[in-house]
Protein backbone atom coordinates (compact mmCIF):
# COMPACT_ATOMS: atom_id res chain seq x y z
CA UNK A 1 0.00 0.00 0.00
CA UNK A 2 1.49 3.63 -0.73
CA UNK A 3 1.88 6.53 1.21
CA UNK A 4 -1.10 7.25 -0.98
CA UNK A 5 -2.39 4.34 0.89
CA UNK A 6 -3.55 4.71 4.09
CA UNK A 7 -4.91 2.38 6.16
CA UNK A 8 -7.89 2.13 8.85
CA UNK A 9 -8.35 0.56 11.99
CA UNK A 10 -11.71 -0.95 13.30
CA UNK A 11 -13.03 -3.83 15.71
CA UNK A 12 -16.04 -4.72 17.62
CA UNK A 13 -16.42 -5.77 21.71
CA UNK A 14 -15.62 -9.54 21.45
CA UNK A 15 -14.63 -11.58 24.02
CA UNK A 16 -14.61 -15.78 24.60
CA UNK A 17 -15.29 -17.42 27.74
CA UNK A 18 -18.60 -17.47 29.86
CA UNK A 19 -17.56 -17.22 33.23
CA UNK A 20 -16.91 -13.67 35.03
CA UNK A 21 -13.28 -14.79 35.93
CA UNK A 22 -12.09 -15.43 33.03
CA UNK A 23 -13.19 -12.13 31.90
CA UNK A 24 -11.36 -10.20 34.94
CA UNK A 25 -7.95 -12.48 34.61
CA UNK A 26 -8.06 -11.97 31.11
CA UNK A 27 -8.19 -7.24 31.57
CA UNK A 28 -5.48 -8.12 34.36
CA UNK A 29 -2.86 -9.70 32.08
CA UNK A 30 -3.58 -7.29 29.21
CA UNK A 31 -3.11 -4.75 31.72
CA UNK A 32 0.43 -5.13 33.14
CA UNK A 33 3.08 -4.76 30.29
CA UNK A 34 4.84 -8.05 29.52
CA UNK A 35 8.47 -8.35 29.96
CA UNK A 36 10.49 -10.00 27.36
CA UNK A 37 13.64 -10.78 27.03
CA UNK A 38 15.71 -8.95 25.69
CA UNK A 39 14.13 -5.72 25.29
CA UNK A 40 12.99 -3.14 27.78
CA UNK A 41 9.67 -1.36 27.44
CA UNK A 42 10.42 2.81 26.49
CA UNK A 43 6.97 4.01 25.25
CA UNK A 44 3.67 2.47 25.62
CA UNK A 45 -0.24 3.68 25.81
CA UNK A 46 -2.46 1.62 27.94
CA UNK A 47 -5.15 3.31 27.32
CA UNK A 48 -6.42 3.48 31.38
CA UNK A 49 -7.92 7.11 30.63
CA UNK A 50 -11.23 8.20 29.26
CA UNK A 51 -10.22 9.82 26.31
CA UNK A 52 -7.35 9.86 23.70
CA UNK A 53 -4.03 11.22 25.49
CA UNK A 54 -3.32 14.55 22.92
CA UNK A 55 0.45 14.26 24.27
CA UNK A 56 0.77 11.02 22.45
CA UNK A 57 -1.56 10.99 19.37
CA UNK A 58 -3.08 13.39 17.40
CA UNK A 59 -5.80 13.45 14.73
CA UNK A 60 -5.90 13.20 10.91
CA UNK A 61 -9.34 14.39 9.76
CA UNK A 62 -11.07 14.14 6.30
CA UNK A 63 -10.20 12.09 2.82
CA UNK A 64 -6.50 13.41 2.67
CA UNK A 65 -7.41 15.78 -0.17
CA UNK A 66 -5.23 18.44 2.32
CA UNK A 67 -2.38 16.41 1.36
CA UNK A 68 -3.15 16.00 -2.29
CA UNK A 69 -4.36 12.61 -1.49
CA UNK A 70 -8.12 12.56 -2.23
CA UNK A 71 -9.18 9.25 -1.03
CA UNK A 72 -6.04 9.02 1.00
CA UNK A 73 -4.72 8.02 -2.10
CA UNK A 74 -6.29 4.32 -2.76
CA UNK A 75 -9.92 5.60 -3.76
CA UNK A 76 -11.47 5.08 -0.21
CA UNK A 77 -14.41 5.97 0.97
CA UNK A 78 -14.63 7.20 4.24
CA UNK A 79 -14.19 10.81 5.99
CA UNK A 80 -11.53 11.03 8.90
CA UNK A 81 -13.16 12.66 12.30
CA UNK A 82 -12.29 13.19 15.88
CA UNK A 83 -15.96 11.77 16.92
CA UNK A 84 -15.42 8.37 15.49
CA UNK A 85 -12.49 7.57 18.37
CA UNK A 86 -13.33 6.83 22.19
CA UNK A 87 -11.75 5.38 25.12
CA UNK A 88 -13.93 2.92 27.01
CA UNK A 89 -12.85 0.17 29.81
CA UNK A 90 -9.30 0.37 28.88
CA UNK A 91 -9.37 0.04 24.92
CA UNK A 92 -8.73 2.36 22.01
CA UNK A 93 -12.00 2.20 19.78
CA UNK A 94 -12.16 2.92 16.10
CA UNK A 95 -15.60 2.67 14.70
CA UNK A 96 -16.53 2.90 10.96
CA UNK A 97 -20.07 3.97 10.70
CA UNK A 98 -22.34 4.12 7.52
CA UNK A 99 -22.94 8.18 7.68
CA UNK A 100 -22.25 11.03 5.06
CA UNK A 101 -20.02 13.66 5.88
CA UNK A 102 -18.63 16.19 3.34
CA UNK A 103 -19.89 13.62 0.07
CA UNK A 104 -18.51 10.28 1.82
CA UNK A 105 -20.82 7.82 2.64
CA UNK A 106 -18.39 6.84 6.03
CA UNK A 107 -16.60 7.96 8.89
CA UNK A 108 -13.81 6.91 10.29
CA UNK A 109 -10.80 7.29 12.34
CA UNK A 110 -7.16 8.09 11.55
CA UNK A 111 -4.47 9.05 14.48
CA UNK A 112 -1.17 8.89 15.18
CA UNK A 113 1.91 10.31 17.17
CA UNK A 114 3.06 13.28 14.86
CA UNK A 115 1.44 16.24 13.73
CA UNK A 116 0.51 17.90 10.61
CA UNK A 117 3.00 21.52 12.19
CA UNK A 118 6.02 18.63 12.02
CA UNK A 119 5.70 18.12 15.75
CA UNK A 120 6.75 14.37 16.87
CA UNK A 121 5.00 13.33 19.88
CA UNK A 122 6.90 9.92 19.23
CA UNK A 123 8.73 8.50 16.56
CA UNK A 124 11.40 5.78 17.69
CA UNK A 125 14.24 4.74 15.41
CA UNK A 126 14.85 0.99 15.91
CA UNK A 127 12.75 -1.34 18.53
CA UNK A 128 9.92 -3.61 18.81
CA UNK A 129 6.58 -2.07 18.10
CA UNK A 130 3.85 -3.92 19.17
CA UNK A 131 0.21 -3.82 19.94
CA UNK A 132 -3.16 -6.20 21.06
CA UNK A 133 -6.29 -5.41 18.94
CA UNK A 134 -9.34 -7.35 18.11
CA UNK A 135 -10.09 -6.72 14.47
CA UNK A 136 -13.24 -6.59 13.05
CA UNK A 137 -14.94 -8.60 9.84
CA UNK A 138 -16.86 -7.17 6.38
CA UNK A 139 -16.45 -6.38 2.87
CA UNK A 140 -14.42 -3.71 2.46
CA UNK A 141 -13.31 -2.86 6.63
CA UNK A 142 -9.56 -2.49 6.43
CA UNK A 143 -7.70 -2.19 9.80
CA UNK A 144 -4.03 -1.14 9.65
CA UNK A 145 -1.46 -0.67 12.38
CA UNK A 146 1.68 0.95 10.82
CA UNK A 147 4.58 3.57 10.27
CA UNK A 148 5.86 6.48 8.36
CA UNK A 149 9.02 8.24 8.42
CA UNK A 150 9.38 11.50 11.10
CA UNK A 151 10.91 13.72 7.90
CA UNK A 152 11.62 13.15 3.66
CA UNK A 153 14.96 12.81 4.59
CA UNK A 154 15.70 10.22 1.80
CA UNK A 155 12.49 12.29 -0.40
CA UNK A 156 8.62 11.99 -0.90
CA UNK A 157 7.01 8.40 -0.92
CA UNK A 158 8.16 5.79 -1.13
CA UNK A 159 11.52 6.29 -1.13
CA UNK A 160 11.90 7.29 2.45
CA UNK A 161 9.46 4.48 3.36
CA UNK A 162 6.98 3.14 4.46
CA UNK A 163 6.61 -0.04 7.45
CA UNK A 164 3.11 -1.93 7.28
CA UNK A 165 2.90 -3.94 10.38
CA UNK A 166 -0.51 -4.90 10.33
CA UNK A 167 -3.04 -5.02 7.52
CA UNK A 168 -5.87 -6.78 7.18
CA UNK A 169 -9.09 -7.77 4.36
CA UNK A 170 -12.25 -7.84 6.91
CA UNK A 171 -13.71 -10.35 4.48
CA UNK A 172 -10.81 -12.72 4.90
CA UNK A 173 -10.48 -13.15 8.48
CA UNK A 174 -8.01 -15.94 8.60
CA UNK A 175 -5.10 -13.73 7.47
CA UNK A 176 -3.54 -10.66 8.02
CA UNK A 177 -0.63 -9.34 5.84
CA UNK A 178 2.61 -7.35 6.63
CA UNK A 179 5.08 -5.13 4.61
CA UNK A 180 7.42 -2.37 4.12
CA UNK A 181 7.59 -0.38 1.13
CA UNK A 182 10.81 1.72 -0.03
CA UNK A 183 12.47 2.64 -3.62
CA UNK A 184 12.23 6.01 -5.08
CA UNK A 185 9.15 8.57 -5.17
CA UNK A 186 6.35 7.05 -6.91
CA UNK A 187 5.72 5.31 -9.83
CA UNK A 188 9.37 3.95 -9.10
CA UNK A 189 8.27 2.47 -5.42
CA UNK A 190 8.58 -0.72 -4.71
CA UNK A 191 7.52 -3.20 -1.45
CA UNK A 192 7.83 -6.83 -0.31
CA UNK A 193 6.01 -8.27 2.64
CA UNK A 194 3.94 -11.64 3.33
CA UNK A 195 0.75 -12.65 5.04
CA UNK A 196 -0.06 -14.74 7.98
CA UNK A 197 -2.55 -17.47 8.34
CA UNK A 198 -3.81 -18.17 11.85
CA UNK A 199 -3.66 -21.79 12.77
CA UNK A 200 -6.55 -24.08 13.68
CA UNK A 201 -9.06 -22.46 12.05
CA UNK A 202 -8.09 -19.23 14.10
CA UNK A 203 -9.42 -15.42 12.60
CA UNK A 204 -8.44 -12.15 13.83
CA UNK A 205 -11.61 -11.66 14.91
CA UNK A 206 -11.94 -14.72 17.51
CA UNK A 207 -10.32 -12.61 20.07
CA UNK A 208 -7.35 -10.09 21.05
CA UNK A 209 -3.62 -11.00 18.83
CA UNK A 210 -0.86 -9.46 19.12
CA UNK A 211 0.68 -7.77 15.94
CA UNK A 212 4.39 -6.67 16.42
CA UNK A 213 7.95 -5.63 14.21
CA UNK A 214 11.13 -6.08 15.40
CA UNK A 215 13.00 -3.36 13.64
CA UNK A 216 17.11 -3.62 13.77
CA UNK A 217 19.73 -1.95 11.56
CA UNK A 218 19.39 -4.06 7.98
CA UNK A 219 16.52 -6.31 9.64
CA UNK A 220 13.06 -6.08 9.73
CA UNK A 221 11.26 -9.08 11.24
CA UNK A 222 7.15 -9.50 11.77
CA UNK A 223 5.11 -11.45 14.45
CA UNK A 224 1.55 -12.27 15.14
CA UNK A 225 1.26 -13.66 18.49
CA UNK A 226 5.04 -14.07 19.10
CA UNK A 227 5.63 -16.10 15.77
CA UNK A 228 7.84 -14.78 12.86
CA UNK A 229 5.97 -15.06 9.76
CA UNK A 230 8.03 -12.91 7.82
CA UNK A 231 11.61 -11.06 7.55
CA UNK A 232 13.55 -9.07 5.06
CA UNK A 233 17.13 -7.09 5.09
CA UNK A 234 16.61 -6.19 1.10
CA UNK A 235 15.62 -2.50 0.46
CA UNK A 236 16.87 0.33 -0.94
CA UNK A 237 16.27 4.45 -0.87
CA UNK A 238 17.10 6.30 -3.95
CA UNK A 239 16.02 10.41 -5.00
CA UNK A 240 13.69 10.83 -8.08
CA UNK A 241 17.04 12.12 -10.22
CA UNK A 242 20.03 10.18 -8.61
CA UNK A 243 21.75 7.13 -10.43
CA UNK A 244 22.93 5.63 -6.96
CA UNK A 245 21.29 4.26 -3.81
CA UNK A 246 21.67 5.77 -0.43
CA UNK A 247 23.70 4.19 1.93
CA UNK A 248 22.03 1.28 3.41
CA UNK A 249 20.50 0.52 5.41
CA UNK A 250 18.30 3.58 4.17
CA UNK A 251 15.80 4.59 4.37
CA UNK A 252 15.55 2.76 7.32
CA UNK A 253 17.50 4.22 9.47
CA UNK A 254 15.85 7.37 10.44
CA UNK A 255 12.30 7.72 13.20
CA UNK A 256 9.26 6.54 12.12
CA UNK A 257 5.76 7.84 13.62
CA UNK A 258 3.00 4.92 14.60
CA UNK A 259 -0.91 5.01 12.43
CA UNK A 260 -3.51 3.13 13.60
CA UNK A 261 -6.44 3.67 11.62
CA UNK A 262 -9.36 2.12 9.76
CA UNK A 263 -10.39 2.41 6.07
CA UNK A 264 -13.35 1.54 4.24
CA UNK A 265 -13.36 0.62 0.68
CA UNK A 266 -10.44 1.45 -1.68
CA UNK A 267 -7.56 -0.41 -3.19
CA UNK A 268 -6.62 -3.01 -0.84
CA UNK A 269 -9.58 -5.29 -1.80
CA UNK A 270 -10.66 -4.31 -5.32
CA UNK A 271 -13.14 -1.55 -4.20
CA UNK A 272 -15.54 -3.85 -1.75
CA UNK A 273 -18.17 -2.17 0.35
CA UNK A 274 -19.59 -3.38 3.65
CA UNK A 275 -23.16 -4.37 3.66
CA UNK A 276 -25.80 -2.33 5.80
CA UNK A 277 -25.36 -5.21 8.67
CA UNK A 278 -21.12 -5.05 8.22
CA UNK A 279 -21.18 -1.02 9.68
CA UNK A 280 -20.96 -0.21 12.32
CA UNK A 281 -17.59 -1.82 12.87
CA UNK A 282 -15.21 -1.33 15.31
CA UNK A 283 -11.80 -2.16 16.09
CA UNK A 284 -10.23 -2.50 19.54
CA UNK A 285 -6.70 -1.41 20.79
CA UNK A 286 -5.92 -2.86 24.39
CA UNK A 287 -2.13 -1.40 23.89
CA UNK A 288 0.59 0.05 21.83
CA UNK A 289 3.74 -0.37 23.23
CA UNK A 290 7.43 0.14 22.02
CA UNK A 291 10.63 -1.94 23.16
CA UNK A 292 14.13 -1.15 23.03
CA UNK A 293 16.75 -3.53 22.72
CA UNK A 294 18.90 -4.30 25.73
CA UNK A 295 22.68 -3.67 25.03
CA UNK A 296 21.99 -1.40 21.82
CA UNK A 297 21.88 -2.64 18.10
CA UNK A 298 24.59 -3.63 15.48
CA UNK A 299 25.14 -0.59 13.36
CA UNK A 300 27.74 -2.15 11.06
CA UNK A 301 25.43 -3.85 8.11
CA UNK A 302 25.20 -4.36 4.27
CA UNK A 303 22.71 -4.49 2.22
CA UNK A 304 22.79 -8.54 1.31
CA UNK A 305 22.88 -9.59 -2.38
CA UNK A 306 20.74 -12.58 -3.13
CA UNK A 307 22.67 -15.81 -4.54
CA UNK A 308 22.58 -15.77 -8.54
CA UNK A 309 20.70 -17.79 -10.33
CA UNK A 310 23.53 -19.01 -12.63
CA UNK A 311 21.60 -21.28 -14.81
CA UNK A 312 18.73 -18.62 -15.86
CA UNK A 313 21.54 -16.23 -16.81
CA UNK A 314 23.05 -18.48 -18.85
CA UNK A 315 20.02 -19.31 -20.74
CA UNK A 316 18.71 -15.82 -20.86
CA UNK A 317 22.02 -14.77 -22.64
CA UNK A 318 20.54 -15.60 -26.04
CA UNK A 319 24.41 -15.65 -27.67
CA UNK A 320 24.64 -12.17 -27.43
CA UNK A 321 27.85 -11.78 -25.32
CA UNK A 322 27.72 -9.18 -22.08
CA UNK A 323 24.71 -7.16 -24.06
CA UNK A 324 21.14 -8.19 -23.49
CA UNK A 325 19.66 -5.94 -26.08
CA UNK A 326 20.00 -7.70 -29.70
CA UNK A 327 18.47 -4.93 -31.68
CA UNK A 328 20.31 -1.72 -31.17
CA UNK A 329 19.62 -0.17 -34.51
CA UNK A 330 15.56 -1.07 -33.96
CA UNK A 331 15.50 -3.36 -36.92
CA UNK A 332 12.40 -5.00 -35.75
CA UNK A 333 9.72 -5.09 -38.03
CA UNK A 334 6.96 -5.01 -35.24
CA UNK A 335 8.57 -2.03 -33.83
CA UNK A 336 5.65 0.50 -34.71
CA UNK A 337 2.01 -0.27 -33.49
CA UNK A 338 1.67 -2.85 -31.53
CA UNK A 339 -1.03 -3.42 -29.11
CA UNK A 340 -0.03 -4.98 -25.43
CA UNK A 341 -2.16 -8.14 -26.04
CA UNK A 342 -0.35 -8.68 -29.61
CA UNK A 343 3.37 -8.80 -28.47
CA UNK A 344 5.52 -11.61 -28.51
CA UNK A 345 7.05 -11.60 -24.93
CA UNK A 346 9.95 -14.01 -26.23
CA UNK A 347 11.28 -12.37 -29.18
CA UNK A 348 13.91 -9.54 -29.28
CA UNK A 349 11.69 -7.65 -30.92
CA UNK A 350 10.92 -3.62 -29.80
CA UNK A 351 7.57 -2.54 -29.19
CA UNK A 352 6.15 1.05 -29.49
CA UNK A 353 2.86 1.39 -27.70
CA UNK A 354 0.12 4.12 -27.30
CA UNK A 355 -1.95 3.87 -24.81
CA UNK A 356 -5.29 5.55 -25.74
CA UNK A 357 -7.02 4.77 -22.57
CA UNK A 358 -4.55 7.54 -20.61
CA UNK A 359 -4.54 9.91 -23.58
CA UNK A 360 -1.61 8.90 -25.44
CA UNK A 361 -1.14 9.41 -28.79
CA UNK A 362 2.65 9.53 -30.95
CA UNK A 363 4.11 7.43 -33.89
CA UNK A 364 7.49 6.13 -33.42
CA UNK A 365 9.85 6.04 -36.74
CA UNK A 366 13.55 4.62 -37.29
CA UNK A 367 15.85 7.74 -37.91
CA UNK A 368 19.53 7.58 -37.93
CA UNK A 369 19.70 4.39 -36.22
CA UNK A 370 17.68 5.90 -33.58
CA UNK A 371 14.24 5.38 -32.59
CA UNK A 372 12.59 8.96 -33.06
CA UNK A 373 8.87 9.08 -31.30
CA UNK A 374 7.02 12.22 -32.77
CA UNK A 375 3.86 13.38 -29.85
CA UNK A 376 0.10 14.29 -30.40
CA UNK A 377 -0.93 14.03 -27.40
CA UNK A 378 1.39 13.30 -24.41
CA UNK A 379 -1.74 11.67 -22.12
CA UNK A 380 -1.93 11.66 -18.74
CA UNK A 381 0.66 9.18 -17.10
CA UNK A 382 4.28 9.09 -17.65
CA UNK A 383 3.05 5.26 -19.33
CA UNK A 384 0.74 7.01 -21.68
CA UNK A 385 3.31 6.40 -24.67
CA UNK A 386 6.13 3.55 -24.00
CA UNK A 387 8.78 2.19 -26.16
CA UNK A 388 8.85 -1.69 -25.07
CA UNK A 389 11.33 -4.72 -25.21
CA UNK A 390 11.69 -8.15 -23.07
CA UNK A 391 14.76 -10.03 -22.17
CA UNK A 392 15.73 -12.21 -19.04
CA UNK A 393 17.01 -10.68 -16.01
CA UNK A 394 18.83 -12.96 -14.04
CA UNK A 395 18.39 -13.01 -9.87
CA UNK A 396 21.14 -11.71 -7.95
CA UNK A 397 23.49 -10.36 -11.24
CA UNK A 398 23.95 -7.03 -11.21
CA UNK A 399 23.06 -5.20 -14.90
CA UNK A 400 23.86 -1.39 -16.08
CA UNK A 401 21.12 0.48 -18.29
CA UNK A 402 22.88 2.23 -20.75
CA UNK A 403 21.48 4.84 -23.90
CA UNK A 404 21.74 8.05 -25.53
CA UNK A 405 18.71 10.21 -25.79
CA UNK A 406 17.51 14.11 -26.46
CA UNK A 407 14.39 15.74 -26.85
CA UNK A 408 12.67 18.82 -29.19
CA UNK A 409 13.06 20.54 -26.18
CA UNK A 410 14.29 20.39 -22.38
CA UNK A 411 11.80 17.28 -20.37
CA UNK A 412 12.40 13.86 -18.68
CA UNK A 413 11.11 11.00 -19.09
CA UNK A 414 10.73 7.45 -17.06
CA UNK A 415 13.05 4.11 -17.71
CA UNK A 416 12.77 1.19 -15.62
CA UNK A 417 12.60 -2.77 -16.11
CA UNK A 418 10.13 -4.40 -14.58
CA UNK A 419 7.78 -7.51 -14.60
CA UNK A 420 4.80 -7.59 -16.96
CA UNK A 421 1.03 -8.60 -16.34
CA UNK A 422 2.20 -12.12 -15.85
CA UNK A 423 4.16 -10.72 -12.96
CA UNK A 424 1.73 -8.77 -11.56
CA UNK A 425 3.75 -5.58 -13.04
CA UNK A 426 6.74 -5.83 -10.49
CA UNK A 427 8.99 -3.29 -10.39
CA UNK A 428 12.91 -4.50 -10.58
CA UNK A 429 15.19 -1.30 -11.18
CA UNK A 430 14.34 1.90 -9.88
CA UNK A 431 12.51 4.42 -12.06
CA UNK A 432 15.42 6.72 -13.76
CA UNK A 433 14.30 10.07 -15.15
CA UNK A 434 16.78 11.37 -17.33
CA UNK A 435 16.40 14.97 -17.51
CA UNK A 436 17.07 15.71 -21.62
CA UNK A 437 17.82 18.68 -23.59
CA UNK A 438 18.28 19.21 -27.74
CA UNK A 439 21.67 17.01 -27.76
CA UNK A 440 22.22 13.47 -27.56
CA UNK A 441 23.55 12.40 -23.72
CA UNK A 442 24.58 9.16 -22.61
CA UNK A 443 22.50 8.28 -19.56
CA UNK A 444 23.35 4.94 -17.40
CA UNK A 445 22.42 3.53 -14.22
CA UNK A 446 22.49 -0.34 -12.51
CA UNK A 447 20.95 -1.75 -10.45
CA UNK A 448 20.66 -5.49 -8.27
CA UNK A 449 17.79 -8.24 -9.51
CA UNK A 450 16.85 -9.36 -5.62
CA UNK A 451 13.24 -10.73 -7.39
CA UNK A 452 12.81 -14.12 -8.65
CA UNK A 453 14.40 -14.86 -12.35
CA UNK A 454 12.18 -13.49 -15.41
CA UNK A 455 12.79 -14.69 -18.85
CA UNK A 456 10.04 -12.05 -20.06
CA UNK A 457 11.08 -8.85 -18.06
CA UNK A 458 9.91 -5.28 -19.32
CA UNK A 459 12.77 -2.52 -20.18
CA UNK A 460 10.32 0.66 -20.79
CA UNK A 461 10.71 3.93 -22.15
CA UNK A 462 8.23 6.06 -21.13
CA UNK A 463 7.86 9.71 -22.63
CA UNK A 464 4.15 10.07 -21.93
CA UNK A 465 3.23 13.60 -20.04
CA UNK A 466 5.50 15.53 -22.09
CA UNK A 467 3.79 17.36 -25.64
CA UNK A 468 8.10 17.21 -26.42
CA UNK A 469 9.37 14.74 -29.17
CA UNK A 470 12.28 11.99 -27.71
CA UNK A 471 15.02 10.39 -30.19
CA UNK A 472 16.32 7.58 -27.93
CA UNK A 473 19.90 4.88 -29.66
CA UNK A 474 22.52 3.34 -28.65
CA UNK A 475 20.44 1.07 -25.93
CA UNK A 476 22.54 -1.74 -23.71
CA UNK A 477 21.89 -3.52 -20.80
CA UNK A 478 25.01 -4.91 -19.73
CA UNK A 479 25.81 -7.37 -16.98
CA UNK A 480 28.43 -5.66 -14.22
CA UNK A 481 30.35 -6.42 -11.51
CA UNK A 482 28.33 -5.18 -8.14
Amino acid sequence: MKFFSDKKIMGRFFFCGASLLFLVSTLSCASAPKKIEGWTLVWSDEFSGNKLDSTKWDYQIGTGSQYGLNGWGNDELQYYTEENVSVKKGKLVIEARAEEKNGMKYTSSRIRTYKDDGTILYAPTFGRIEARMLLPSGNGIWPAFWMLPATDKYGVWASSGEIDILEAKGRLTNRTYGNVHFGQPWPGNKYTGSMYKFPDDGSFDDGYHTYALEWEPGSLKWFVDDKCFYETSSWWAMGLDDEEPYAYPAPFDVPFYIVLNLAVGGTFDDYRKPSDYEVPAQMLVDYVRVYEKDGGYNYDVKRPVPEQDTKKFESFNRGLGNDFIADKAFDSADVVGMMNNTMDKNSANWYFLTLGDFGGKATGTKEDGAFHITMENCGGEVHSVQLIQHLGIAKGYTYQIIFDAKASENRSMAVKLGGDDDNKWAIYSSQYSPKLTTEYQTFKYRFTMEDESDSQARLEFNVGLNPADVWIKNVKVLRVED
